[in-house]
């Protein structure tokens, strides 16, 4: 599926959540969340390599986890995504059919989710552990004949219109946690 993403750090989780319920939508009960992402060797992402997230998702912690495989590739210059998921059975075997095609683990991502549905718009709060605040992001799905320049636009007008103020963050969230660990200092305000 293509989408157009969108991610920016939340002054106020609060306010973010109220401007959304003053429209009368609501956001599910928070989830777990663990990614651990792969990585071809001689990764880039300026080359629009895929990279696969093997995904454990905990919605209910009194019932077993699901696990997906996502693969993402992520076209700068375009400014969409390509994002394909999958439910697998086996997380292990999974994980050692990753090594064995040549991947290699870079990141691993927990975060408490939140998320709402509006149209063809997925709202998400985040919460990465590591990483101070919250995050708000928004996946735009795209058609065919959707434009992805409009798309993305659209996405900040929809921010504008919730409040909030920020630049939009390209790094991913491992990419933030990387770099919050080389240098303490909050980067990301």
């Amino acid at each position: 599926m293509k989408k157009t993403i969108i991610k920016i750090k939340l002054s106020s989780r609060t306010e973010f959540i109220d401007a959304l319920e003053e429209i009368d939508f609501h956001f599910s009960a928070p989830y777990w969340q663990h990614d651990r992402v792969f990585v071809p060797k001689r990764f880039t992402r300026d080359k629009a390599m895929p990279r696969l997230s093997l995904r454990t998702i905990v919605k209910d912690p009194e019932k077993k986890a699901s696990y997906a495989l996502v693969m993402r590739r992520h076209f700068e210059d375009e400014q969409f995504d390509l994002v394909n998921a999958t439910l697998v059975k086996d997380y292990s075997e999974t994980a050692h059919i990753l090594y064995q095609l040549g991947y290699e683990l870079r990141y691993e991502v927990s975060r408490r989710r939140e998320e709402l549905r509006m149209g063809t718009l997925n709202i998400y709060i985040d919460k990465i552990d590591g990483i101070p605040g919250y995050f708000a992001r928004i996946e735009s799905d795209l058609t065919g004949q959707d434009d992805a320049h409009a798309a993305y636009q659209d996405i900040l007008a929809t921010f504008k219109v919730l409040k909030v103020n920020g630049k939009p963050i390209t790094e991913t969230y491992g990419e933030i946690l990387e770099s919050s660990k080389n240098d303490p200092m909050d980067k990301i305000s």
